[in-house]
């Protein structure tokens, strides 16, 4: 009689069992099906378009009813109660990159003076800057002079072929769109084309901050621009009093942080005792230096004030420092 009563409850024992294991696998399968209609998620960061740098320039706003012979100089007033030394950084746009006046023809004459009689000292290029400054002037010849000051500079060419020059309407010159064989001479050009002086920097050989490489500064305000081929950002300020301490490490990482398709604008300004654009020595006192003393010409003393632009190159990924010199006299 014992015997059939336990092989019956064994039986009943199994049935539950055999009906707990289906249900769990039902519940598995399940669980799969949900997963797989989920999306597949990736172990590395999605890459946003606004994380993409571009590798061209963006387009220039137009001045189509421009008139160099008619405008005014800026006035740049960039003083302040009081002085404290910091990067004064603003954020601006490609097309306010050069700006045009009146003067125009006058200091293009004086640039090209001043090339050819000091040219140790306003110009100065390394090969390896080539790429850098041919990608630069390709653009400004070829895109930005002609479309912002569209009444000041035309792209021309024979008739029927390719455009292959830009006709400065202001002076009567004619400019190749191509850059030359070598850097110095391209960087030549530009200085009899525009009034901004340019320095062009790229990353150091050793990965450490920026070099400059190359330059046209026909207006250097009190130093001798040569001298300062192949220094690193930090090197070329040294003599500054209080870089090192307060603007070295924020200036080397600013440099390295900037993006293609960002322009940084700011303006500095000096007290001089000359109204001369060049002056490649005297009118910086740097601690430790001692200047003799000497008559002050109120009516040659000036306010000499630059307005700079910062910016990447959006191919060779080089950093264009830019600045055009205003003088003001003390009426003013």
């Amino acid at each position: 009689m014992d015997q059939p009563m336990l092989t019956a409850i064994n039986l009943a024992q199994w049935k539950i069992l055999a009906l707990f294991l289906c249900m769990c696998f039902v519940s598995v399968l399940i669980v799969l099906c949900t997963k797989q209609k989920e999306p597949l998620k990736s172990s590395t960061p999605p890459i946003f378009k606004n994380d993409v740098e571009p590798t061209t320039y963006p387009p220039v706003e137009p001045l189509p009813d421009f008139e160099w012979q008619k405008t005014e100089p800026l006035k740049l007033r960039p003083f302040k109660p009081k002085y404290h030394l910091t990067m004064s950084i603003e954020d601006s746009t490609l097309s306010e990159l050069i700006e045009i006046d009146k003067n125009y023809v006058d200091r293009i004459a004086l640039r090209k003076e001043v090339m050819k009689k000091h040219p140790e000292t306003v110009l100065g290029a390394e090969d390896c800057v080539k790429m850098a400054v041919d990608e630069f002037y390709t653009w400004l010849v070829g895109t930005y002079l002609p479309t912002r000051f569209s009444r000041m500079f035309k792209v021309i060419g024979p008739a029927g072929d390719q455009p292959s020059l830009l006709h400065n309407l202001a002076t009567g010159e004619k400019f190749c769109l191509r850059p030359a064989d070598k850097p110095l001479e391209t960087l030549r050009t530009m200085g009899g084309l525009v009034e901004d002086d340019l320095l062009f920097l790229l990353p150091s050989a050793d990965g450490d901050g920026y070099t400059l490489k190359g330059f046209v500064t026909c207006f250097p305000n009190g130093f001798d621009t040569k001298k300062k081929l192949n220094l690193k950002l930090r090197d070329i300020h040294k003599p500054v009093p209080s870089y090192k301490q307060k603007l070295e490490k924020s200036m080397d990482r600013y440099f390295d942080r900037l993006k293609t398709g960002k322009f940084i604008r700011r303006a500095n300004w000096t007290i001089t005792s000359t109204d001369q654009l060049f002056t490649d020595h005297g009118n910086h006192l740097y601690e430790g230096e001692s200047i003799p003393k000497e008559d002050l010409d109120i009516d040659k003393a000036r306010v000499r004030c630059e307005r700079q632009f910062v910016h990447r190159l959006p191919q060779t990924r080089g950093i264009l420092f830019s600045f055009k010199t205003y003088l003001y006299t003390a009426g003013n």
